[in-house]
């Protein structure tokens, strides 16, 4: 997903690099999963607010229709282990809006939908066992009993195995954050550094544009040194590809990682050097 993001495939792959490659796939696994979970928790805070919306949604609905059927699956309950994440997720929220103001419109809604699935992964859950214990029981006596205890027990299956491959996709595609995940998935591997500063050997220093240069560092001989530039992709291949501001435009280059050193950003030191 990032490299077509980015239009970048990297060349000259070793078999180690399989491992790098297992290792960035973590780390976005770990920032999707901690996501979906703040996300949830938000959910799961406000669920008192969102149950009594429903309940009022399902009354109304209920006297319009003359229904007196009841809500087929139960709703989470609220539960304190939420708040931290909540307010974790409340700061993703502003953070990612900030970044891309149109998070504001989705993210606030992926909660919503988040806690509804999960309410009835966790209720069609609860029935499946229910009714398979039934449909296993001794008590049953009669073998209709039996099968009608073991096609609710069916039902309540399917719904939670879909439930559940909703849950697993809803941050992805619902959120619109995709980007943001993977672009902090990728900078937790180190795969991407932003505001790098890198060292590039001539004849390919050449390419980048002379505002970034950075005349007052010290290069090492036969390199030049460029301040601001996002390294998108390292550590696959033979290549680096790295992006940079050149007046009016974004531009992206490929570079060989023989002609090229990137710097890690400098750590201050606290107390006195003895």
């Amino acid at each position: 997903m990032y490299a077509l993001k980015i239009g970048h495939f990297p060349q000259g792959l070793a078999l180690g690099d399989g491992l790098l490659f297992l290792i960035a796939a973590a780390c976005f696994g770990f920032v999707y999963v901690m996501f979906a979970i703040c996300m949830g928790s938000i959910g799961i805070f406000f669920s008192p607010l969102i149950r009594g919306i429903i309940h009022l949604l399902a009354w109304i609905v209920f006297k319009v229709t003359k229904s007196e059927k009841a809500i087929k699956y139960q709703l989470a309950p609220f539960h304190w282990i939420s708040i931290p994440f909540a307010g974790i997720g409340g700061l993703l929220i502003f953070w990612m809006g900030k970044r891309d103001p149109v998070a504001y419109m989705n993210l606030p809604l992926l909660p919503i939908a988040i806690y509804l699935f999960y309410s009835i992964a966790r209720s069609s859950g609860a029935d499946y066992r229910r009714e398979d214990r039934l449909a296993r029981a001794t008590i049953v006596t009669t073998e209709s009993e039996r099968l009608a205890h073991a096609n609710k027990a069916d039902n309540n299956k399917t719904a939670y195995f879909a439930s559940v491959s909703v849950l697993i996709f809803l941050p992805l595609l619902f959120g619109g954050v995709t980007g943001q995940l993977t672009d902090g998935a990728m900078r937790l591997a180190q795969v991407r550094v932003e505001k790098a500063m890198v060292y590039v050997k001539a004849p390919y220093s050449t390419l980048l544009p002379a505002d970034l240069n950075a005349a007052d560092i010290q290069a090492p001989e036969g390199y030049k040194a460029f301040r601001d530039v996002t390294v998108l992709f390292q550590g696959f291949g033979t290549t680096t590809a790295i992006g940079f501001k050149d007046k009016d435009r974004s531009r992206q280059v490929d570079l060989p990682n023989d002609s090229l050193i990137v710097e890690k950003e400098p750590k201050k030191l606290s107390g006195d050097a003895s």
